[in-house]
């Protein structure tokens, strides 16, 4: 019986030995990782921004009085130059309202004329009295009343041409309202949205209400991509920089542009999960030709905000973070009693005889696939560039091996 328990604890042991064993097999394993070499190239950083576009310069014509539509010239789509007629309002009552001015215009001068002519009888009376008065043919009071007349007739006088100065400014508004009803275009551009057609009537706008846009004209020659970019790229856009933008009308198509203004103010907006973004304006002038553009159309923007030239790079999924206490030599605290060792630090994993050993890197720039290195790597070092789960869960100084590459079909 004693002989049968030793045996089960003899063979109890070589299980727990293999099974120890076993692990240490597994743990002492390969992992299969991809490897690349710290190489150089050509790196270009860009921010991807969505958008719209529209013309540099655009004008919406509006009504100036209410009236009736009883002409229009032009329909949308039509170029027109700088001082062709476009729409015409009813002006039947507004030109009745300048033959009342002009006629009372008329009447102010006759009457300034008249009161002339009172001016010089009283000046005369005025002097023929004081040659009696000196003769002791009329009293004081009479050369008062006349010295009186005088006065009121000069008065009347000075009335009348303000009067006159009166009728014509109202004269000149008049005029004015009635060429106001013959719209003509102020500048050269093609009719891009048409909002009335005859026998409409247009309203005029006040300080509260806006008026009646008839129609607006566009300067197709200079079009510009309006996009919205986030406040954490923003900072790295400048003016000048160089852009590529496509147009969702013309896939096969890019051009190229220029960043000429940049926001100061932000937008905000709100997202479906109640959270606020904040982006900021950033226009975009093209420098090509876009045929058959049509203002508003969506547009995608490339902002091209920093440029390398022979850089050293690395994949951009072989950077990874790990803290302090999960790297190899790691000490729990430093010479002043602080534990850092929760800190994370930001890094590689480069092979060196057939482990894995975190490498702290300084990156740079990144494009779209590779991050510039600033300081860490020498070129020609193999990292491990993949796959995400490998170097998710790749442990400092564990054992690796370079995985065979499957070939793109």
């Amino acid at each position: 019986m004693k002989k049968k328990h030793i045996l089960l604890i003899v063979i109890a042991v070589v299980i727990v030995l293999l099974v120890l064993i076993n692990m240490r097999a597994r743990q002492e394993r390969a992992l299969a990782v991809q490897l690349e070499k710290v190489t150089r190239s050509d790196l270009s950083m860009i921010i991807s921004a969505s958008g719209s576009i529209r013309p540099k310069r655009q004008v919406d014509i509006s009504a100036s009085s209410i009236g009736k539509v009883t002409r229009v010239a032009v329909k949308e789509g039509d170029f027109v130059k700088m001082g062709q007629f476009l729409i015409q309002i009813d002006p039947i009552e507004l030109k009745s309202a300048v033959a009342r001015l002009e006629a009372g215009l008329a009447s102010a001068k006759a009457n300034e004329r008249q009161t002339y002519v009172q001016v010089q009888k009283a000046k005369n009376d005025l002097q023929r009295t004081h040659q009696l008065f000196t003769q002791g043919y009329l009293t004081d009071q009479e050369v008062d009343a006349a010295q009186t007349a005088y006065e009121v007739a000069v008065a009347q006088h000075e009335a009348a041409r303000h009067q006159i100065a009166q009728q014509e400014a109202l004269l000149e508004s008049a005029k004015h309202n009635l060429k106001e009803v013959t719209i003509s275009a102020g500048m050269d551009g093609v009719v891009t949205r048409m909002n009335v057609e005859e026998g409409e009537v247009a309203i005029m706008g006040t300080l509260n209400n806006p008026g009646t846009v008839l129609m607006t004209i566009a300067d197709l020659s200079t079009i510009e991509c309006e996009v919205e970019v986030d406040e954490t790229e923003v900072v790295d856009i400048e003016l000048g920089q160089m852009v590529k933008v496509t147009l969702d009308a013309f896939p096969d198509t890019s051009y190229t542009g220029l960043v000429t203004e940049i926001g100061n103010s932000p937008i905000l907006s709100s997202s479906v999960t109640g959270q606020q973004g904040v982006d900021f304006e950033v226009v975009i002038t093209i420098q090509d030709t876009v045929l058959n553009v049509r203002p508003g159309l969506s547009a995608d923007a490339e902002i091209t905000v920093a440029e390398r030239d022979s850089a050293l790079s690395i994949p951009i999924q072989s950077l990874t973070v790990r803290r302090k206490k999960d790297l190899k030599g790691f000490k729990s605290t430093d010479s002043t009693g602080t534990d850092e060792g929760d800190e994370e630090i930001e890094g590689v994993f480069v092979v060196e005889g057939g482990r894995a050993s975190f490498r702290p890197v300084t990156v740079g720039i990144s494009s779209q696939q590779h991050f510039e290195v600033l300081s860490g790597l020498e070129e020609g070092e193999a990292v491990v560039s993949g796959n995400f789960r490998a170097i998710r869960n790749l442990r400092d100084g564990q054992k690796v091996k370079a995985a065979k590459r499957t070939a793109k079909k």
